[in-house]
């Protein structure tokens, strides 16, 4: 069930994705942005205010429409970010969701005292409250930014498709070797995450204590290489930073697969030591907590080498455009993994779901190192222009 909604919400956020990528580029980037906040605001109090199992599901679906805004927010920052320094400048920003850190330490302090799912109600009350003001700061604070486009005498949908035609070209031809690489790794990557966490509470007996721990760890981590691997973007360029980065996603599949024969990485002795002096401590040596936390990370910095990539190899005035189709080759591949996910936790062995992901992420890896995938110093200079249109 988990697997089949979060596959049509994937769908739909495609959909939207394509729309809101043409609205990007036309409408004033400064209402997206308050938009994008605001729709978010929502899902998270629908989710944290209602009971009802099918609001909850209309709720998870509902949260396509943010797509609809995203790629404009996206457009909006990377306006803003000067392409020099570009890779530590998104880091930095992405590496502000580090903070989220704090939400995990409430959760795990109240969670004992009301139980999961209050707990969980509550947290995302008090996010869709903090949500709903940035919203507000972001109206308030930040400046308009029209994108103006050049009129043509053809009708708004003749105009969508070619607009959209010509960012798809422009992403192809800018970034070789990028949407190859993406394909493989989104698959790779919906098939890991949709049954990860289930797999540790239902399989290796690792509780929400343990679960909350595995997040904050890999947030704790996260914001310090963030902030590195941009500066290593900035200076050496994408693809030796993707490489190194990308070499991680194999072991941490094998690390699960082979997690209930392995249970922990240190003996059985320094188990029991760890649990005496502090119970639960052990869970940090677990096989499946390393093999997560590795998995977690090494995603938020691979997607920010994505982004960085993309912001320093595209020209600015379609920028919303190329990212919507971005997205949406992301969203149309992912929607169909958490459905296979699913089924293969369910009905067949949970392990080989972890071990498909360990062969996909090889061929990714030596895509990577071998193809044309992002650049080196020499390129970081070049830029792609876009082909003026009749």
């Amino acid at each position: 069930m988990i697997g089949v909604v979060l596959s049509i919400s994937a769908g739909f956020s495609g959909i939207f994705r394509l729309i809101g990528g043409y609205m990007g580029d036309v409408v004033d980037r400064k209402k997206i942005s308050f938009f994008a906040y605001l729709t978010l605001a929502l899902y998270f109090l629908a989710i944290g205010i209602f009971f009802e199992f099918w609001v909850v599901i209309a709720a998870i679906l509902a949260i396509s429409i943010h797509d609809l805004f995203r790629s404009g927010s996206s457009a909006y920052l990377m306006d803003n970010v000067p392409k020099e320094h570009s890779g530590f400048a998104l880091s930095l920003f992405t590496a502000g969701r580090g903070l989220s850190i704090i939400s995990l330490i409430v959760f795990g302090f109240i969670e004992p005292m009301i139980g999961f799912s209050e707990a969980f109600r509550a947290m995302y009350i008090m996010t869709g409250f903090c949500v709903l003001v940035a919203s507000g700061a972001r109206a308030y604070f930040l400046d308009s930014s029209v994108q103006l486009q050049k009129r043509t005498d053809r009708g708004l949908i003749s105009e969508f498709f070619s607009q959209n035609r010509k960012a798809a070209v422009l992403l192809i031809t800018a970034i070789p070797g990028l949407i190859s690489v993406v394909v493989l790794d989104t698959i790779s990557d919906s098939l890991f995450k949709t049954v990860a966490l289930i797999y540790a509470n239902e399989e290796l007996s690792i509780d929400i204590a343990g679960i909350n721990l595995i997040l904050m760890f890999q947030l704790l981590i996260s914001v310090p290489l963030l902030l590195k691997m941009g500066r290593i973007t900035d200076r050496k360029g994408v693809k030796k930073a993707a490489i190194v980065v990308y070499s991680v996603m194999p072991i941490s599949a094998a690390l699960l697969f082979f997690a209930p024969l392995f249970p922990y990485m240190i003996p059985a002795g320094f188990v029991l030591a760890f649990d005496t002096y502090a119970p639960g401590l052990s869970v940090i040596f677990s096989t499946a907590f390393v093999g997560i936390v590795m998995k977690y990370l090494n995603d938020a910095l691979w997607w920010g080498l994505i982004v960085i990539l993309i912001r320093k190899r595209l020209p600015q005035t379609d920028t919303a455009k190329v990212l919507s189709i971005f997205w949406v080759i992301v969203y149309i591949l992912s929607s169909v993994g958490p459905a296979i996910a699913g089924f293969i936790y369910t009905f067949l062995n949970p392990q080989s779901t972890f071990l498909t992901v360990f062969v996909l992420n090889i061929l990714i890896l030596i895509s990577v190192a071998k193809g044309p995938f992002g650049n080196n110093n020499s390129e970081q200079q070049q830029e792609i222009e876009p082909q003026e249109q009749d």
